[in-house]
């Protein structure tokens, strides 16, 4: 009666809710921000807007921890962002960490914490991901044209640089340099001259020559940046009146000149320069400079939108579109020669198990599709015979965690990776440690269908096989086939005792007839 009830409230907290609505939230190295967007015939409209200079970068400490006033600031943040979030459904809600994210070793418990803080789960994406998803957000609201553009967007930690026409990206690229990271590196004190800000633009060119001669070889028509440190850069030039449109190489020497004059960031009086800017700023001019130089750009526009808007974008193609995540699976199968056919049919039992056990196991969750994560695991378990057939679980694993896969999150990549090495022979349990216990426990179930689905259908017989699925106290499970179904498959029957003595070792019970 209990479930019932509850079920009945969320059903009804669920009807309260705007489904119109979405949000995204960008928790970069130097701010975090937030948008919420009204969805209209599939097309999203900006409702409102919000931005703290958190500085979360700033705080990292020798060891590469958060350091508690950092650690503590964010969360506030996300407490206040929370506010905002309400009346929103959560699967509309996409909140996303960067670069510092990505590097802090605490970041697992600001992770958690600010899961509670913000109302909803916050997922890690890599530095391919984050470009991928700049570039969606800018070429949104540019101009329709048939033009090639290089788009580049500073960050606090990172600076990535896209290729793309239209709507879809050709090369993305992420490099170690931040607006934060290089001010901290060359202008700790705030202090311009000549020589540290040589130094500076001489460091950043360095990091980005591997980037050069791909880039040159893409080539594009029209250069387009989307960051703060771009568009402070930008509204400088323009209130100064150093350039007739957008930003170019000889006006920013004209600013960098103006602060070598001034000697301080924190002294000169320029118009256009915020006072929440200045902490950062030189690190920006440095990356802009020396981005100009090595890639020889002549001119650069400024974009309003950026990773935010790519957030929304990418949510709202979840739902109305193609998942740009099934995109990457059928990349993986074809780069490794994943035998689809087999997929398909362990697919079909895997799911029919799935919908059986979920009756029990409630395999449901807010922060991920569950039932999509055991699709694709299926679909890539096999992935790693295409190194070795020995040990082949263990070189899937390896091939998820390690692949740019457009579309996932890094916990997501981390589940999958997780269900690859579990999928056959001993089970690992050390792999679900990190995870939140909820999510462990769901995994586990999970892995165990897949093993079931893969365990049927060893014979390769490509036959559907739809067996009937019960689960007694949780850790109970009784399969039972159609017709002596097993009787007639003595590998199978074999396959599924070994399975039995798995299973009984992580205190599950298995009994088939």
């Amino acid at each position: 009666m209990a479930k019932k009830i509850n079920d009945t409230a969320d059903a009804s907290a669920t009807d309260n809710l705007d489904q119109s609505l979405y949000a995204a939230i960008d928790l970069g190295s130097n701010s975090f921000h937030m948008i919420i967007a009204r969805e209209t015939h599939g097309q999203f409209q900006v409702i409102d807007k919000h931005k703290e200079m958190i500085r979360l970068r700033t705080g990292l400490d020798k060891e590469g921890n958060l350091t508690d006033k950092a650690f503590q600031a964010g969360i506030d943040c996300l407490e206040r962002f929370g506010q905002r979030l309400k009346g929103i459904p959560n699967k509309n809600i996409r909140a996303v960490g960067t670069n510092t994210l990505r590097n802090a070793k605490n970041s697992q418990k600001f992770l958690k914490q600010g899961k509670q803080a913000l109302g909803c789960s916050i997922k890690i994406i890599s530095g391919q991901e984050e470009a991928r998803l700049i570039y969606l957000g800018v070429s949104h609201g540019l101009p329709a044209g048939d033009e090639q553009r290089l788009v580049m967007d500073i960050g606090g930690g990172s600076t990535e640089y896209i290729i793309g026409k239209h709507a879809e990206n050709s090369h993305l690229s992420s490099t170690e340099m931040g607006c934060i990271s290089i001010t901290q590196a060359f202008f700790s004190k705030g202090n311009v001259t000549e020589q540290n800000m040589n130094a500076a633009i001489a460091h950043c060119r360095q990091i980005l020559r591997p980037h050069r001669s791909k880039l040159n070889k893409k080539g594009w028509d029209t250069a387009i940046g989307a960051s703060g440190s771009i568009k402070a850069i930008g509204q400088i030039i323009e209130e100064n009146n150093w350039s007739e449109s957008g930003i170019t190489l000889k006006s920013m020497q004209k600013l960098n000149q103006k602060l070598i004059d001034s000697k301080s960031i924190h002294s000169i009086k320029l118009t256009g320069l915020k006072e929440e800017r200045r902490p950062v700023f030189l690190g920006g001019l440095a990356i802009l400079i020396a981005t100009f130089i090595e890639l020889n750009i002549e001119q650069m526009q400024v974009s309003v939108n950026a990773l935010r808007e790519g957030l929304i974008l990418d949510t709202l193609g979840r739902v109305y579109a193609e998942d740009v995540r099934e995109i990457s699976i059928q990349a993986m199968q074809r780069w490794m020669s994943v035998d689809t056919q087999q997929a398909d049919y362990i697919l079909t039992t895997a799911n029919a198990l799935y919908k059986q056990a979920n009756k029990t196991w409630n395999l449901q969750t807010l922060d991920y599709d569950f039932k999509c994560l055991l699709k694709w695991a299926t679909m890539l378990h096999e992935t790693g015979i295409a190194i070795s057939y020995k040990r082949y679980q263990h070189h899937s694993a390896y091939l998820v965690s390690q692949s740019d896969m457009p579309g996932f999150d890094q916990q997501e990549k981390q589940m999958l990776s997780a269900l690859m090495l579990n999928h056959r022979g001993k089970l690992d349990m050390s792999v679900y440690n990190d995870m939140d216990e909820s999510i462990a426990q769901s995994l586990i179930y999970l892995t165990l269908l897949l093993r079931l689905a893969v365990r049927i259908h060893r014979g390769r017989d490509l036959e559907s096989i739809k067996p009937t699925l019960s689960i007694k106290k949780d850790n109970e499970i009784h399969i039972e086939f159609e017709n002596e179904w097993l009787a007639s498959h003595p590998l199978t029957q074999l396959d599924l005792e070994t399975e039995a003595k798995h299973l009984n070792a992580i205190n599950f019970t298995l009994k088939c007839q």
